[in-house]
């Protein structure tokens, strides 16, 4: 593709975008067995029933079961009109940021799956910023965050807030200065993570009570994978009884869900280290977008996510080249024999992880990889199969971070928890992995092989061998005996 057909397609994308209404009001409509569920719970923890509010109302999803609820007066705000249902409710068109002073303390319940910040896409009116404690003194805001501070104020005293956010605002470090806020306005009652089964987005439904968080307060977290789950959720958080998908945890600033549900306690016999303490270099990879990215027809191998697999680094599934010193040619991006490269972003290849074995497996690394370096302490193979393991997979859980497209950070890929076997352990582990890999560049890549050497990783991690011994199988391959 040429540099102007790139140009072409980057604007196309942005026009396609503003083209569908949908996109640019950031609007996610809410499953009515959802918005229902939420009603019953937030009513359930309500001092009084005087008034409701949802002020990003949409379809009527939430009006509808605030209505049967007998709340004398119930309220309905959205910005865009023709999704407006015929309800009960008092219905105002107007963008709901625009009336802070008037709705400030005049509601026992409000629940609301706010509009979420669009591609391209945030607050930026400096009227509107100002207006707003966690807006001020900033160029630009995510509209859910400044729906957030609306629905605090907008409740009374004691009143109960039921609210769809995206995960990231319970779980990203720069979203820290939020959660502060919330937790000096509201006590939260219960953050639950929703798969994607709800929206395509990731996303926490929050529960909380306008009152400051006392420093013993309690908060449940639980996660639904389909609406299966908020019946039990819910008996959970009314009648404060156990149930398997839930835990309670003191009032923290982490307030993300996975957090807290995969606490990882590792059953190892071995000593555990950080990820970072056994690092010499963890750097990401890099390359251009737009009119600047541009592949030769031969020279440096591109390395992108696709081409990292469990079965080793396979070049071909991209095939695309950098000419070199080309300002695609970054020399921080640069993979070497040794090097680990970890995908560390996307839904479904995040914590892909791959060892460069050979000299024709070395490229320039594009911005979904990290590139993993290693002290003596820990052969890079041995990681390789290591990440594949559930212990591994447990702790990745907790760290993802992101709504649409999920990443993790370096900062918390750091703080994973590695086992350091002896070296005569791990070298025979990482002697079965090259196996794989060298066969697997032969095209007789195994799935059986590799689950079976991934079991035995994790069983030697828990100490139910305490020998490893390799031996050649009928047809030479190198395999692994406890």
């Amino acid at each position: 593709m040429s540099a102007d057909q790139q140009g072409r397609s980057f604007l196309c994308q942005r026009e396609k975008h503003f083209r569908q209404r949908k996109k640019v009001l950031g609007q996610f409509f809410t499953p009515p067995a959802l918005a229902a569920w939420m009603v019953e719970i937030a009513t359930a923890f309500a001092p009084c029933r005087d008034a409701a509010l949802d002020p990003a109302c949409g379809d009527g999803a939430f009006l509808f079961p605030l209505c049967q609820k007998g709340f004398q007066e119930v309220w309905g705000i959205d910005v865009d009109a023709t999704v407006l249902p015929t309800c009960q409710a008092r219905l105002l068109v107007v963008d709901a940021l625009k009336l802070l002073p008037s709705l400030q303390d005049r509601f026992d319940v409000v629940a609301t799956n706010p509009p979420f910040s669009a591609k391209y896409g945030r607050v930026t009116n400096p009227q509107t910023l100002q207006n707003f404690e966690l807006g001020r003194g900033r160029r630009s805001e995510a509209i859910e965050v400044l729906f957030l501070e609306l629905c605090v104020h907008a409740l009374r005293d004691g009143g109960v807030l039921a609210i769809i956010l995206p995960e990231g605002i319970f779980a990203n470090l720069p979203m820290q200065r939020v959660r502060r806020w919330l937790l000096r306005h509201t006590t939260p009652l219960a953050v639950i993570s929703l798969s994607r089964h709800f929206f395509a987005a990731k996303t926490c439904v929050l529960f909380a009570r306008k009152a400051p968080a006392p420093p013993d307060a309690i908060v449940l977290f639980a996660h639904a994978e389909t609406e299966t789950d908020l019946s039990e959720i819910a008996q959970a958080l009314l009648t404060n009884q156990p149930a398997p998908s839930v835990c309670r945890k003191p009032v923290q600033d982490n307030l993300s869900p996975l957090w807290h549900l995969n606490e990882v306690s590792l059953p190892c016999v071995f000593p555990m280290r950080p990820l970072g303490e056994l690092l010499s270099e963890m750097r990401c990879g890099s390359t251009l977008y737009g009119t600047q990215r541009q592949f030769a027809p031969a020279g440096i191998p591109f390395v992108s996510a696709k081409t990292v697999t469990p079965f080793g680094v396979d070049l071909k599934r991209d095939g695309r080249f950098v000419a070199k010193g080309s300002p695609m040619d970054k020399p921080q991006a640069r993979t070497r024999v040794g090097d680990v490269l970890f995908v560390r972003v996307g839904v479904g290849c995040i914590g892909r992880v791959a060892v460069v074995l050979h000299d024709d497996e070395t490229g320039v690394a594009d911005d979904y990889l990290y590139i993993l370096r290693f002290k003596s302490a820990l052969l890079p193979e041995f990681f390789a199969l290591y990440a594949q393991t559930c212990f591994f997979r447990q702790q990745l859980e907790r760290l993802k971070r992101g709504t649409g497209t999920v990443t993790v950070p370096q900062q918390l890929l750091r703080q994973i928890l590695v086992p350091i076997p002896p070296m005569e352990i791990q070298q025979r582990f990482a002697t079965a992995y090259r196996a794989i890999c060298e066969r697997s560049r032969q095209g007789q890549t195994s799935d059986e092989e590799l689950k079976k050497l991934i079991i035995k990783v994790e069983e030697c991690i828990k100490g139910f061998s305490s020998r490893v011994k390799l031996y050649k199988g009928n047809h030479g391959e190198v395999c692994l005996l406890f």
